[in-house]
């Protein structure tokens, strides 16, 4: 099993660009999404129809989650100033030059860029639905142009002050450049920018630097293809075709093919962490994991009579959705692997071999 090591991976506790995270609050009413006083929630958005955001609870550890709706790319940290000078710039070319701070410090303006669809956290033009006349939608925007897309950090706490970087775990406020409102939670499962404050705590997703230094190895959120031979995993054509009509409680086989199935959407299948915290980490050998098929949204599991189908988890479920473990088998590349006793991270060039484990 993974111990601490794979949560902290991050060189430190600080925030720095190219950094993925996922911001989270308490849910202090109830909406259409269900949540009640504490619940706790993390901002989401899915950017593709419906570009407003809003938040996604995370109070069911036994119904997972598509948490890619909620990881933000930390792209940009800008002094106020340097962001007022690249905004006035006339020319594209002086805009650019301002290559911001590597890591986060509070009072910095920042660009948060949704992992899902590659847009921008940003607070809109149009007026909120709710109660709060004076409060904006927020949602993405594809775009960077003006100040809509840039929020100020600001502590949430009297033990960090302006200038102070920003850790891992803080509660924190941002505040809307172009409209001086706080990201807020609005009625039910709304996010608004308002003049009323919410305070958001910062939980690590991944590593931006140590993502781009660890290429060949697998990380939480992955999407691979699992191979037997020249078998490829999937499932039925026509269980995908019918995935939305199914009921949720029901199963569906799982079977290898060959042939042209390999360059098919149905045999993609990704990886997930159990966990949230970071979700996007890396994943080793022995470590608890889920596989969700990527186009039907089920997860793979297995029967009673040990008969492995996919399915997708619902709250009456007559099935408990068991974790996976990856387990180290051979070698298949030619690259000299060193083998080390403890937390190991998993290897894309590697054959494995999943087994069910009781979590």
């Amino acid at each position: 099993m993974a111990g601490s090591k794979e949560e902290d991976y991050s060189v430190s506790d600080t925030i720095c660009c190219d950094d993925m995270i996922c911001l989270s609050c308490t849910a202090s009413l109830t909406g259409r999404e269900g949540h009640s006083n504490g619940e706790r929630v993390c901002l989401a958005a899915e950017g593709f129809g419906n570009r407003n955001c809003f938040l996604q609870s995370m109070a069911n550890k036994e119904l997972p989650f598509d948490f890619s709706v909620c990881v933000f790319v930390l792209e940009q940290a800008l002094s106020v100033r340097a962001l007022q000078e690249m905004v006035s710039a006339k020319s594209p070319d002086t805009a650019g030059q301002s290559a911001g701070h590597r890591t986060l410090l509070y009072g910095h303006a920042v660009l948060l860029r949704h992992s899902h669809s590659n847009m921008y956290l940003s607070c809109l033009s149009t007026q909120s639905s709710s109660s709060d006349k004076l409060a904006f939608d927020v949602g993405l925007t594809v775009t960077t142009e003006g100040e809509s897309c840039w929020w100020t950090i600001h502590p949430a706490s009297k033990q960090r002050s302006e200038g102070e970087k920003v850790r891992v775990g803080d509660d924190l406020i941002l505040v809307s450049v172009a409209s001086e409102r706080y990201l807020h939670i609005g009625a039910g499962a709304m996010v608004i920018a308002s003049f009323q404050q919410t305070l958001w705590t910062v939980q690590p997703v991944s590593s931006g630097a140590i993502k781009q230094k660890s290429v060949g190895f697998v990380f939480g959120g992955d999407v691979l293809r699992l191979f037997h031979g020249d078998e490829c995993l999937t499932i039925p054509a026509h269980d995908v075709e019918t995935a939305q009509r199914v009921e949720e409680d029901s199963e569906s086989t799982v079977m290898y093919e060959t042939g042209a199935v390999s360059s098919h959407a149905r045999s993609l299948w990704k990886l997930e962490h159990i966990r949230t915290k970071w979700a996007e980490g890396f994943m080793g050998w022995s470590q608890p994991c889920r596989l969700r098929h990527v186009t039907s949204g089920r997860y793979l599991a297995a029967t009673a009579d040990n008969q492995v189908v996919t399915f997708h988890p619902a709250p009456q479920q007559r099935m408990q959705l068991p974790s996976l473990c990856a387990s180290q088998r051979m070698i298949v590349s030619s690259q000299k692997h060193r083998k080390t006793k403890g937390w190991e991270p998993l290897i894309s060039n590697m054959v494995t071999h999943l087994s069910i484990c009781s979590t």
